[in-house]
């Protein structure tokens, strides 16, 4: 036996495992506080409104309705209701409800058009509000069971070390503590693809009908969670897809791959289903309510593109993921002219231990980490597993897609990178070193 071997076969009690997670979590909490302020906090936390809307009965509110038929602050309403996921905003309202609070002592939403004190004045949620503290730690408990969740993938693959590493880089990146700290949609986001991504591990381990049950509830709790979460269902279902096909293939068994692809288009309706059942303003006229929400985000997207600088350029966009992503020093606000509101915010943040350590950091740690990424990538492709394979897609899918659909440098919308890369840096980390272990023997 190697020295590698040996080394890889060291048996670390059960419970190393779970105090590593539980210093993690404690970790993701303990900054809950001083996570500087986001004036989208405060439309969020607005949105959750809409759970006293269901509780008074008042459904007919939440349907998707034509804007030329809604005064102003009811179209304002439908149109943050559309482009939103509405699973953060349901949990936001609910503390609300529990705590006490009226559907107007939520909080306003923050116009992007006027200054911190209007905002503060008309009623946005104040950063001392107990409100909003209790709606981060709701936010940052999801981001917590996210590092569970992906210990256990990277260890499905990888083994322990890997999981170790992986889960550090990630519950250590800034990017991912900003965001999934603040009362926001990154939490829940965060939870639900990784927790999908397991489920579908899981399919392929052990085909049973409950399997695909439960990937199929949990990808429409993804999406529901937040619209681009639908990027990592369509990836999962793709490479589940393509794997069910390919096994089916090699074993020549037509009837393995049409009994398994029927089980994935069920689940996919039931994707479907949970969706819908999250989304009220779906339920009456569902073709109403696509057409609006393509129609709004399409035109937010053009409007925040042609304001703040979005490219078109594919060289560009590069250049924006290796800033959000491989360097990652961390982005506290999108637009400038929010930063001097939050500077003694940040200055205290980063001034506590709770900040987290950009891994990247420079361009040269850049570097450093995309190669250990792809030798994570290239040491899982090689492996040539059903389990391997699917992670391989789910990485390489969701790197692309970052890099190609993100026209604006807003680092909370490169998130849906950090867990792959979290994934393959920590195999290509430990890779490396088995073989320089075992050389030695």
């Amino acid at each position: 036996m190697t020295s590698a071997e040996r080394l890889s076969r060291i048996q670390v009690p059960a419970w190393v495992d779970g105090l590593w997670l539980a210093l993690c979590a404690l970790f993701i909490l303990a900054g809950v506080a001083s996570v500087p302020y986001h004036g989208d906090e405060a439309t969020q936390i607005f949105m959750g409104r809409d759970v006293y809307y269901g509780l008074d009965g008042e459904w007919d509110r939440l349907a998707a309705t034509p804007f030329d038929a809604l005064d102003g602050e009811a179209a304002m309403e439908q149109h943050l209701r559309l482009i939103n996921g509405t699973l953060p905003k349901a949990i936001f309202g609910a503390i609300g409800v529990v705590m006490g609070r009226s559907a107007d002592e939520l909080s306003a939403p923050w116009s992007w058009g006027a200054g911190w004190d209007w905002n503060l004045e008309n009623g946005a949620i104040k950063p001392d509000d107990p409100l909003l503290l209790a709606t981060r730690t709701a936010s940052a408990l999801f981001l917590a069971a996210s590092v569970v969740v992906l210990f256990a993938i990277v260890r499905t693959v990888g083994g322990r070390i890997p999981a170790y590493v992986g889960t550090a880089y990630y519950a250590l990146s800034p990017a991912v503590l900003i965001n999934g700290r603040r009362a926001m949609m990154e939490g829940p986001l965060l939870f639900f693809s990784l927790l999908a991504v397991w489920l579908a591990l899981h399919i392929l381990q052990n085909r049973r009908w409950l399997g695909y049950m439960l990937f199929g509830i949990i990808g429409g709790l993804t999406v529901a969670s937040k619209h681009p979460g639908m990027v990592t269902v369509a990836l999962l279902y793709g490479s589940l897809g393509i794997v069910t096909l390919y096994q089916a293939w090699q074993e020549k068994a037509m009837r393995f791959a049409v009994d398994h692809i029927m089980r994935l288009f069920i689940a996919g309706l039931l994707t479907i289903a949970v969706f819908v059942a999250m989304n009220p303003s779906w339920w009456q006229n569902p073709g109403l309510a696509i057409q609006l929400v393509v129609q709004e985000r399409t035109r937010l997207l053009e409007e925040q593109s042609t304001a703040l600088g979005g490219t078109n350029d594919l060289n560009e966009r590069v250049n924006y993921f290796i800033r959000q992503t491989l360097i990652a020093d961390p982005m506290y606000a999108e637009v400038d002219f929010f930063q001097p509101y939050i500077t003694e915010q940040v200055a205290a943040y980063e001034a506590s231990p709770w900040a987290g350590i950009a891994i990247g950091g420079n361009p040269i740690g850049a570097v450093l980490l995309a190669i250990l990424a792809g030798i994570g990538g290239l040491t899982l492709a090689l492996k040539r597993t059903s389990q391997t394979t699917l992670l391989v897609l789910w990485a390489l899918g969701s790197i692309i897609f970052v890099i190609v659909a993100t026209p604006l440098e807003w680092q909370r919308y490169y998130l849906m990178a950090f867990p792959p890369f979290a994934l393959l840096a920590g195999i290509g980390l430990w890779t490396p070193i088995q073989a320089l272990i075992g050389r030695r023997v």
